[in-house]
Order: C-alpha cells, then structure tokens, then sequence
C-alpha cells in the first residue's frame, strides 16, 4: 500500500505542479460560463444596418398598414435609454417599400426581386395573396417571405406578427366586433407555478413556495454538466499519461520496482486526488457566489456530498478503462480506435440528460439513470432535480455503481499487467477479453 500512495502522491504533485493544471482551473470556468459573459458583453454588438424589403400587396390593403407600423417600430422600437438625454439605437430599422414592376415582363417577379436581394438592394422581399383578408380562408391567403439570410429572425417574426394583427382588426371589424372588447376579453392571465404545501412538525401549514427556475433546472444542469468536465478532464490523461511512458519505456523501469496493479492504482488515486482538488476549487467558489447572492439556501448540503461520491465512483471507472487502453497500446492510433467506445460510454448522459431533466421520474429515467456508466451524472441529475429520487433508487444506484467500479478496476488491471509490456501488437477486444480471463 506504501508503494500505491508513493506512485499516487507522485502523479498528483506532478500534475498540479504542471503549467497544464494551472490553465485548467481557468479553462474550466471559461468553458462553462465563457459563452455567457461572451453574450453579456457583445448585447450591444448589433448589426444596425437599415433592413429594405419590398412588398407585393396583391389585396391593396395591406401595405399601408405594413408601412405605418414600420414607422411607429422605427421611431419608438429599435431604441433604449429613450428617457434619458442620448437614446441609443440597439436595432436595425425596417425600410418597406412598394414593388415596382420590371422593365421586361417576361421575368418574373420573383426572380426580379431576387437579383435585387443578391444585389445588396433589397435584404428580403414579401408577397401578399390577394385574398388575405378573406374572413372566409379562402382564395390567395398565402404570405411569403423571401430572404438570401434566413438566420436573421428579426424581421420576419415582426412582420408575421404585423399582418396576423392587422388581418385580425379586419376581421373583427367586418363582424361588426368592439376590438376593445376582444381585448379585454382575450388579455393574457400568467400562470403562478407553485411547489406543494405541507405540514410541519407542529401541525402548522406550510404554504407552497413558487418554482424558482435556478433550482429546479440550473442547478441539475450545471451539477450534471460541472461532473461530467471534471471526469473528463481527468480520466482520458491517463490514457496519455500511460502510454506516454509505455513508449518511453519508462513503465519498464517502474514495474521493476513496483507490480503492475500497484501502478496502475497508484496512477488512478492521483488522477482522483487531482480532480478532487479541482472539485473542492470549484465547489468552493459556488458557495462563496451563492452566499454572495444569497441563494446558498437553494443547494441543499447533501448535494455537495452526492457530488463527491459520483464523481469518485466516475472517476475509478473511467479512470481504469483509460489506464488499460494506454497499457493495451503501442501507438497512438491503436489508442484513438480503442477510445471510442470508452468515449461512447462516457457521453451516454450527454446525448440523454434532457428527457431525464424533463421527466425524472418516468421509467427511462430510471432505467438509463440505474445504468452504472451512466449512473454518477444522471443520479446527480436525478439528485439535483427537488424532490429527488426515492431513497432506494439512490442506493440501489450507489451498489451498482461500486459494483462494476470494482469490475472495471479489476479487469482493467488484468489489462494492464499484460499490456504494459507488450511491444507491437495491435490490441482488439477479443485480445484483451483474453487477458482478462487469463490467470
């Protein structure tokens, strides 16, 4: 056991010693909330570039009402600070304008218009049925819009939302309908989202709380998301780390003074005790923010506990499995075809984290969350999502867990022990199933 902790204390002072851990602890955060400071600075950072579209009003009712209300947007809408003594404009302004028929009638029109959109004349161009405001539906009812940058959802969702507000005056008043009325009768009551009410111990009420959306799904996420990078940043540099000195013939020197499996664990107790450390780093930061914010109370205490043991219990796995591939390796490219189903395993949760999120009781989020490779990030989820699991789900969770880390270090070990000498053979699975059984 001496020589385990020489060899993992050794990795871990190595490790955190390196300018690679240093840069971690700064690429994780930037990783995870770089994308939104990015947005908080760049909101500002619009394309103001006037947006001209021609319009084909083929009912001859439509336009004026498209251009005044562009107007009206333009003068009071694409502006902030407008009480202040500098309203600065924040959007593009909406330039309509009629459609004028082209010199050569044989084109069409669409055609025409399009070559303007080419051009740089036009952004987008839009075609109104004539039968538009038929209260019946029917007839050209069609409105379309054509554009070269469809990625820009700007102005058509505004121009969707002006001709359904102006078709829908028209028909209210040729029903003869108060539209002051329809308002008032169809304003939009918001719904009060609520947890449940309970009784406490002296018998008192307990009225429900209202959702408090960083609760009940940043939390989950971020907790879910937050392991998985730490797993991640750990587990595959064994991998490296193995088959770096594999190559270097430096394991041979190791093993002559150590036995496989006591370098193997020694390798995989440093990897833990790093990413640990970067664990305590981060949660720590989390607490000290929460506090700062005075939310420290939406994260209950056991949740940092659980957060540990996953990732514990993450780590050992895919840690081993790393460590064997690198051991079973004798080039780089073997080890890239060995890693994808490691890979595979690993980004289970990724590719099914958001109908657990979505539904954490139903039968697949038990299912896939009680599946082990699974099971540290999806349980966390699970864990982080009020009210939780039942307490036999966790549990059961925890045992199948342990279990097939106990597997996967065992097995990997068997690996390791025959690969970590062997020069020049190109590993696959059947090989390795044989060393594993092999005694």
């Amino acid at each position: 056991m001496n020589k385990v902790l020489r060899v993992a204390v050794t990795e871990y002072l190595t490790a955190v010693r390196s300018k690679a851990f240093l840069i971690g602890i700064i690429m994780l955060p930037v990783l995870m909330f770089g994308g939104l400071i990015v947005a908080q600075l760049t909101k500002d950072k619009v394309d103001l570039k006037d947006r001209r579209f021609a319009v084909i009003d083929r009912s001859g009712k439509m336009y004026e009402a498209i251009a005044r209300r562009a107007e009206e947007r333009n003068r009071n809408g694409i502006f902030n600070g407008q009480d202040g003594a500098d309203p600065k404009q924040i959007r593009p302004r909406f330039l309509p304008q009629v459609f004028e028929k082209p010199e050569t009638e044989s084109r069409t029109v669409e055609l025409v218009l399009s070559e303007q959109v080419r051009a740089g004349e036009l952004f987008a161009f839009l075609v109104i049925g004539k039968d538009i405001l038929n209260t019946k539906g029917e007839g050209d009812t069609e409105v379309a819009y054509y554009t070269e940058t469809p990625t820009f959802t700007d102005l058509p969702g505004w121009i969707e939302q002006a001709v359904n507000e102006e078709v829908m005056a028209h028909r209210f008043t040729e029903a003869e309908v108060d539209q002051a009325l329809v308002k008032r009768l169809t304003r939009h009551t918001p719904v009060k989202r609520l947890g449940l009410a309970a009784l406490s111990d002296t018998g008192e009420l307990i009225k429900a709380k209202e959702e408090n959306k960083l609760a009940t799904f940043g939390i989950p996420a971020i907790s879910m998301f937050l392991l998985f990078i730490l797993v991640m940043s750990s587990a595959p540099a064994l991998l490296n780390t193995v088959l770096e000195e594999k190559l270097q013939k430096i394991s041979e020197v190791l093993i002559s003074a150590v036995t496989p499996f006591q370098l193997m664990f020694g390798k995989l107790i440093g990897a833990v005790m790093v990413s640990l450390t970067l664990s305590v780093l981060y949660l720590g930061s989390v607490v000290f923010f929460l506090a700062r914010m005075e939310m420290l109370s939406l994260v209950p205490v056991s949740l940092f506990a659980w957060f540990l043991l996953f990732q514990l219990l993450a780590l050992m796995i895919f840690g081993s499995v790393f460590s064997a591939i690198g051991a079973a390796c004798s080039e780089l490219k073997d080890a890239q075809n060995m890693m994808f189903p490691a890979m595979m395993l690993v980004m289970i949760p990724m590719f099914t984290w958001m109908p657990v999120l979505q539904a954490p009781s139903s039968t697949f989020s038990r299912v896939i969350s009680l599946f082990p490779p699974a099971t540290p990030m999806l349980m966390m989820l699970r864990i982080a999502i009020p009210p939780g699991p039942p307490w036999w789900e966790i549990a059961l969770a925890v045992v199948l867990t342990t279990g097939f880390m106990l597997l996967c270090v065992w097995a990997s070990a068997k690996i390791f022990r025959v690969g970590i000498l062997s020069q020049g053979q190109t590993p696959t699975f059947k090989k390795l199933l044989v060393w594993i059984i092999s005694r």
